[in-house]
């Protein structure tokens, strides 16, 4: 029987450090846990929402009256090319997997906090490459029966896929690669863990890169002429860039900063709210409109 806890403070469950308490709170190792939490809400009549890494989240202020189910699954094992890993193994374990059997593919997402399952639910990307280039399949709870979705049937695009927009519960993968050089693979992967590192300070109270890069794309021309073109990396226009022309970098609102060396790090100093974020980033929204005409859509998921 899956223990669930009452009224637990979830500020220590998301990398930003911000929330409340929910009215019901549980872990679950595998698929019949999940199950067996999920029929107990539906008896109660009581709704579920899912964490598991705690990056990209912002709690709210208030006490969340649902059950918050927080995947803590972790098989993970690799047969050839591939490698079959469940929602709740760290995408950091995924990497080192994948980098010491000379698999290639991932190793640019090398740094990224959270797990298997959000990094595929956001399609989650770093240095022009994203995790749905190696998804092969993706196991879903949907209601309560599960099916497999190929790559295709998740239609991944710019950090968006179906499974962000459905109330799919994201069990495991199946990752798909390209053979590589184990050690060439290590060295990129180090490489990127470093610059990361200095970016993203451990213990940083942060969500991540909080707005999403601007795909080209998407933008009209008037827009698009106001931007330095040195600046567009991939197709894309880094939202760090549009944000410190408005002034973002050093900013405060409440217990807010953002980061006076990048523009798209919102940083909780200790006692920040989510009131705090959501009008710091009103303000940075409007900014970025009337500076460039462009709307900028944030990455983190407002729960």
């Amino acid at each position: 029987m899956v223990k669930i806890k009452r009224n637990i403070s979830i500020v220590g469950l998301s990398t930003f450090k911000i929330g409340n308490k929910a009215k019901y709170f549980c872990e679950v190792r595998n698929d019949s846990e999940l199950l067996e939490v999920i029929n107990w809400g539906k008896k109660l009549k009581v709704p579920y929402q899912i964490i598991a890494g705690g990056s990209n989240v912002v709690f709210p202020d208030t006490n969340l009256s649902c059950l918050l189910i927080r995947i803590k699954s972790n098989k993970i094992k690799a047969e050839s090319n591939k490698i079959i890993a469940d929602a709740g193994v760290e995408l950091a374990k995924v990497i080192n997997l994948a980098v010491k059997n000379g698999l290639s593919g991932l190793e640019t997402l090398s740094g990224i906090p959270g797990t298997l399952g959000g990094a595929i639910v956001g399609n989650a990307g770093a240095y022009g490459h994203s995790i749905s280039e190696v998804v092969n399949g993706v196991e879903i709870l949907d209601d309560s029966k599960t099916c497999w979705l190929k790559n295709k049937k998740c239609e991944f695009g710019y950090r968006e896929s179906i499974l962000k927009q459905k109330p799919y519960v994201v069990l495991r993968a199946v990752l798909k690669f390209k053979k590589g050089n184990a050690q060439e693979l290590k060295k990129i992967s180090q490489d990127i863990i470093q610059t990361r590192l200095k970016k993203y300070k451990p213990g940083l109270r942060c969500p991540g890169s909080f707005f999403k890069n601007v795909l080209v794309k998407d933008i009209s021309k008037k827009p698009l002429a106001l931007i330095d073109k040195n600046k567009i990396i991939e197709g894309k226009i880094p939202a760090g860039y549009l944000l410190e022309q408005v002034g973002a970098k050093g900013m405060r609102c409440g217990g807010i900063e953002i980061a006076d060396f990048h523009g798209n790090l919102f940083v909780n100093n200790g006692n920040a709210t989510a009131a705090d974020v959501k009008k710091m980033a009103k303000i940075l929204k409007d900014r970025v409109k009337k500076r460039f005409g462009i709307n900028l859509e944030e990455e983190v998921r407002y729960f």
